[in-house]
């Protein structure tokens, strides 16, 4: 039982800490960020 839960937390850590933050991507831009190319045109 504790190997089970302890596998099924590890499991969730692990799956929150692979979001998609890429830095170094062209096209990175913060939800909710207004699109600041389009502006003003």
């Amino acid at each position: 039982m504790n190997r089970l839960l302890l596998c099924s937390l590890l499991a969730i850590a692990l799956a929150g800490c692979s979001g998609n933050y890429r830095f170094n991507d062209d096209q990175y831009r913060p939800l909710g960020d207004p699109q600041v190319t389009n502006r003003g045109n």
